[in-house]
């Protein structure tokens, strides 16, 4: 896992934006997508303050940053049939099918980090909502909590878990 909270979110970010960009083009490959953006100098440079396990800051995107991005995309593509089925339970005065992309992309990538991942849910949730406020619409951000709130009492097991950091 990354290093720092910065690290993480960073990292979510730029799972966010890989999983985007493979719905735009279906084609794609996510592994290949995952190599390309891992040995991309740009996204590199982002990633040159992110200290890893032992405080040391790397110099380039790789180690545990490029591994947590590489869990939460194949995460979501792994279970992206049962994630949109378990999420389409939850808006009661819309289809899920009608949720704008970034705000569907957001859920499918919190659930997973969530039930698949690991990680505990107060984290996710308030990295969901930053998320939102970058890619999806004005309102979305109580949208987005109400659902992923609905997940979470779906889900009793997530409630009890400590999760990880």
């Amino acid at each position: 896992m990354p290093g720092s909270d910065a690290g993480r979110r960073r990292s979510r970010r730029k799972a966010f934006e890989l999983l985007f960009e493979l719905s735009q083009h279906p084609a794609l490959d996510p592994a290949s997508a995952l190599e390309r953006t891992i040995s991309d100098p740009e996204v590199s440079v982002l990633y040159m303050d992110d200290p890893d396990e032992e405080g040391y800051v790397r110099g380039s995107f790789s180690g545990s940053s490029a591994d947590f991005v590489r869990q939460l995309v194949e995460a979501v593509k792994k279970h992206e049939q049962h994630i949109d089925a378990e999420l389409s339970r939850y808006p009661t005065d819309w289809s899920y099918e009608r949720i704008g992309l970034p705000e569907k992309i957001i859920l499918q990538l919190a659930y997973a980090e969530m039930l698949y991942v690991g990680t505990e849910y107060r984290i996710v949730i308030n990295e969901a909502l930053e998320l939102v406020k970058t890619y999806g619409e004005h309102e979305a951000g109580r949208f987005i909590n109400g659902i992923l709130g609905a997940v979470v009492k779906r889900h009793p097991e997530l409630e009890r878990a400590g999760g990880e950091g």
